[in-house]
């Protein structure tokens, strides 16, 4: 029996020492790229909120009267081919509503959230509120704007390369619909 036992205490010994080698080479194999993934993804997360904010203040302030410096305080936030876009769209909306001497400002961010991030590209929600006057509203209208910004990473800056509206949902209640079920037909 001791030689029994004798085996059987190696084993063990030889078994839990396989068991230790295994969960270290797992923890250093894991940890590095936890951690350094991480900290980059925190990194690129907090610059992607950062741009986010600085855009929807930025694209919220506004006066019709001075389209240039409006394009030109928004270049630096967007991709060269999403400034091109920009500049087309908003030569167009701001001379329609050039007679409405229509402004924006008072842009207050209320939340941003990334929706998805790798290391070159990111999509973000943004809940932004803008006051806006004109010359049908002299008394400033409080508007709610909701975002899904697209971000791609260019020479090292997080840069617009898309956004759009996000619509607002409107739940009601309601009689559910009955689920159809399946007839048999033997």
């Amino acid at each position: 029996m001791t030689e029994w036992s004798g085996r059987t205490r190696a084993i063990r010994i030889l078994a839990g020492i396989t068991a230790v080698g295994v969960v270290l080479a797992l923890v250093g194999l894991l940890v590095p790229r936890l951690s350094s993934s991480d900290d980059g993804d925190s990194s690129a997360r907090q610059q992607v909120i950062s741009r986010a904010s600085d855009f929807a203040v930025a694209y919220n302030t506004y006066d019709v009267a001075n389209l240039a410096d409006y394009q030109k305080r928004l270049k630096g936030l967007m991709t060269s081919s999403y400034d091109k876009q920009f500049v087309q769209v908003t030569n167009a909306v701001f001379k329609a509503l050039k007679d409405k001497k229509q402004k924006s400002g008072d842009a207050k961010v209320l939340a941003v959230a990334i929706d998805d991030i790798d290391k070159d590209s990111a999509d973000a929600l943004v809940a932004v509120d803008a006051s806006i006057t004109n010359t049908d509203n002299a008394a400033s209208v409080l508007r709610h704007f909701r975002w899904k910004v697209s971000f791609t990473k260019t020479k090292g800056d997080w840069r617009i390369s898309n956004f759009e509206s996000v619509a607002a949902v409107t739940a009601t209640a309601g009689t559910p619909t009955p689920t159809p079920t399946a007839t048999g037909g033997n």
